[in-house]
């Protein structure tokens, strides 16, 4: 049986989830011996995890597009040299695409967009079936007038069904041409890791975040304070476990809080499970997601989650808050609640945390992987 040769293209891969996800997909995937899977970059690759990864597998070969090292994501922080650097960028790249394209990666059956529309440009000459693998909200998707990039591909990959429901109401003319999967979650891997994480004595919450805007620590930090104010500063601590380009000012906001001796910047962890297996509840804060990963973990070591009921994915995760405590986005008074009921015990915790874990094969890798086999088959 000829194998089928897909193409995963994705910018860069620098860390962050959704270079975590794809490399949890490429680890399912290589398992089928009838793929044969070739990862498209604009840039070399450069982070040593990944690095690392593709050494130890030689059958996922790796081409970049645009490999001149000057030219390639990392730009310089000086705006002027930045601005030169940007002209010189798309100048080379037009070259590159005007008489390269994509002829690089090989004789490709099905292309794979693998971050919201990234490869637009790279796809608009290539005949073969393009999916695009979107990996945020619908209001992202509407807000930046990504539809109308949606003629240069045969399929669009969302991660909820939510996104699917508003996608087809929004846009009725594609309804044919969406379809939801779940990220893979290894489950089993996330609950051996909790074994040997790090878990702290006494009562806290956690939040595992990559520390940006999006995230909106900013409420998190100040529905902590309230909370703890309310209920007689208890001895409670907040572990932020995460880091990124937002963290001084999170942090300098928890020093003007009066519960800032009970919160504590731990910074990025391998293994941050530990944590999350031993807190009273998970807490993600975001003003929007895609589908977000860290909801699945916690549900996965048995730990109760509150999440902000931000579109698209905490409310799916969570079964419409039975399995779960959802808050309205940017409410602190609705946060700080949340975490009272958790702390006074004014919930069925017990009794959540089943619904979410009843609920959890949905997510589970090997599901995950057929479904994705099946679609790359249906255009091969």
């Amino acid at each position: 049986m000829k194998k089928i040769r897909v193409a995963f293209c994705v910018r860069d891969m620098k860390v962050g989830g959704v270079e975590s996800v794809l490399i949890r997909t490429l680890d399912e995937l290589i398992k089928n011996k009838n793929l044969e899977i070739v990862v498209l970059t604009y840039s070399k690759i450069k982070e040593p995890v990944y690095l690392k990864w593709f050494k130890e597998h030689p059958g996922v070969r790796v081409c970049a597009l645009y490999p001149l090292k000057w030219l390639g994501t990392d730009l310089s922080h000086f705006f002027l040299v930045r601005l030169i650097q940007h002209t010189c960028r798309d100048v080379y790249r037009w070259w590159r695409r005007m008489w390269h394209g994509v002829r690089a990666a090989g004789d490709i059956d099905v292309f794979i967009d693998y971050y919201n529309f990234s490869f637009n440009a790279e796809f608009r000459k290539i005949k073969k079936p393009r999916l695009i693998w979107w990996h945020s909200s619908i209001n992202s998707f509407v807000s930046g007038n990504y539809v109308k990039y949606m003629n240069n591909y045969t399929r669009l990959i969302a991660l909820t069904d939510g996104f699917v429901a508003d996608f087809k109401k929004l846009y009725p003319k594609y309804s044919n041409n969406v379809v939801r999967i779940y990220n893979p979650i290894d489950l089993k891997k996330i609950v051996a890791q909790s074994d040997t994480g790090i878990k702290p004595r006494g009562k806290y919450f956690v939040c595992v975040s990559r520390l940006y805007a999006d995230k909106d620590i900013s409420t998190l930090l100040r529905g902590f304070d309230i909370f703890w104010n309310k209920n007689g500063r208890p001895n409670v601590k907040l572990f932020i476990i995460g880091d990124g380009s937002f963290r001084v000012r999170y942090e300098q906001l928890a020093d003007s809080l009066s519960a800032a001796k009970n919160i504590v910047f731990t910074g990025a962890l391998s293994n941050p499970f530990g944590y999350m297996r031993g807190a009273m509840a998970n807490i993600l804060s975001s003003y929007s997601e895609g589908l977000p990963t860290v909801l699945i973990e916690g549900i996965a070591v048995n730990t109760l989650n509150i999440a902000s009921d931000c579109k698209n994915g905490p409310r799916e995760i969570l079964l419409d808050g039975a399995g779960g405590l959802l808050f309205q986005p940017g409410n602190a008074e609705d946060l700080s609640k949340c975490m009272s009921d958790v702390f006074n015990n004014s919930i069925n915790v017990k009794k959540m945390k089943k619904i979410a874990r009843d609920g959890l094969g949905r997510f589970d890798s090997d599901v995950i992987s057929e479904q994705i086999t099946d679609l790359i088959k249906s255009y091969s």
